[in-house]
């Protein structure tokens, strides 16, 4: 009899730590989130932003157990808001989320048939937030969606790679038929570029005239407007 219970008592301990194991990895200790990190660049979401959004959405990780939370839903809740391009979620030890939110970068902003919106780095529309404010060019006109994503775009990442033009453009003007009238800082003459082609030779054109004025009379005549669109030459208007 002796040697049976002796058995039945190893067979109990085998059962109690064959329960430990499972009970363990099921997360019958689980860790809670103590800890969510948020980095975020741009000025259009703030880190306490961040954190309401993802309690409306009952994603906000802080409290809830680590195995039960989805990093996958975190990111997808993120990128429900229209201000995000990116979202990055990770879990780092057994207490600790990490959440990096990547904001999207306007590049223009248009004011078009009564309604604003911005163009951004990806040439997709971008809501504008009120009281954020952005150091864009600002175009103005009747204005199509295509057009402002597409030509004006394309003119604009040009321009803020030229350190001659970008300082000294503030606004783009649309006028009928697509004509663009590029308006420079105050007490500058606006320059008439016409369709927005060809821009890179235009431009060339309009900053050989003025050089070529400021070296011969010592300053630029007090033009109101310079115009463009004119093959070989640059007509300069009072």
């Amino acid at each position: 009899m002796k040697n049976v219970f002796r058995i039945g008592g190893i067979a109990l301990a085998v059962v109690a730590i064959v329960v430990g194991v499972v009970w363990a990895a099921s997360g019958g200790e689980d860790e809670i989130c103590r800890v969510v990190n948020i980095e975020t660049n741009g000025d259009f979401l703030n880190v306490n932003e961040i954190q309401s959004g993802l309690r409306k959405q009952n994603l906000y990780p802080v409290g809830m157990p680590m195995r039960r939370i989805s990093t996958q839903a975190i990111e997808d809740g993120m990128l429900a808001n229209d201000l995000v391009r990116s979202a990055r979620c990770y879990k780092r030890g057994d207490t600790i989320v990490e959440l990096y939110v990547e904001q999207r970068m306007p590049i223009l902003r248009v004011l078009s048939d009564g309604e604003t919106y911005y163009v951004d780095a990806d040439r997709k529309r971008m809501p504008v937030r009120s009281g954020v404010r952005t150091n864009v060019i600002w175009v103005r006109g009747h204005i199509g969606e295509q057009m402002a994503k597409e030509e004006i775009a394309d003119f604009v990442v040009w321009l803020n790679d030229n350190s001659y033009w970008q300082p000294r453009i503030r606004s783009i003007e649309i006028r009928e038929g697509k004509q663009a009238v590029l308006r420079q800082s105050e007490g500058e003459p606006v320059i008439l570029l016409g369709r927005m082609t060809d821009y890179v030779q235009k431009l060339h054109k309009v900053r050989v005239f003025i050089e070529e004025m400021s070296a011969g009379r010592g300053a630029v005549p007090a033009y109101r407007e310079l115009d463009a669109r004119f093959d070989g030459q640059i007509v300069g208007r009072y």
